[in-house]
């Protein structure tokens, strides 16, 4: 990690997640191994918004972003209550179309995707090509409520990323402008 002239982190801080926002703050660039360890210190559900602090600072290259907006994403566990939409677009932008965190094609073809969701989180972006994924998160996997099965035929260019790494085969989504229907079951 480069550093810069600025005084050193504040080594008295109460959080680990604390001390690697000093880091964060203090470096004048970062490798994609040295932002993904001080979110590891972090912690997860930090991933999100460590990705933006360090892109909005360019602390990172736009190829550290590609290589980390999925599995940040994914790891999140809820990415679209961390950041705002447009700041999702404007990250998603700069990465490109990824796969597993690797620079990819996009689908040429719409795919129908399935999510599994309250009625008022249908709209959120973490979309699955595989209906008993999105099931299962209907009927409230890992402590979410009860929700419904949502079909959406989304284009190519709604497709911001595909993350397969968690058996969800996830494919992130920018849900702007698209019909959304609740399946049938």
């Amino acid at each position: 990690m480069s550093q810069s002239t600025g005084v050193p982190p504040d080594q008295t801080t109460s959080t680990l997640a604390d001390e690697a926002y000093d880091l964060l703050l203090w470096a004048d660039q970062l490798t994609t191994e040295e932002l993904e360890w001080l979110i590891g210190l972090a912690g997860r559900v930090n991933g999100p918004g460590f990705l933006a602090e360090a892109l909005s600072e360019d602390k990172i290259t736009a190829a550290t972003v590609t290589a980390l907006v999925g599995p940040i994403w994914s790891s999140a566990e809820y990415p679209d209550r961390e950041l705002d939409h447009n700041t999702w677009r404007w990250i998603f932008d700069v990465a490109g179309f990824t796969i597993d965190g690797k620079p990819a094609e996009r689908p040429a073809e719409p795919l129908t995707l399935y999510r599994g969701a309250v009625p008022e989180r249908r709209t959120d972006w973490s979309w699955t090509r595989t209906r008993a994924v999105a099931e299962r998160f209907a009927a409230g996997l890992r402590g979410r409520g009860t929700g419904r099965l949502w079909v959406c035929t989304v284009p190519p260019e709604s497709m911001l990323a595909v993350n397969t790494e968690r058996d969800e085969d996830e494919v992130v989504v920018d849900t702007r402008g698209l019909q959304i229907t609740e399946a049938e079951r």
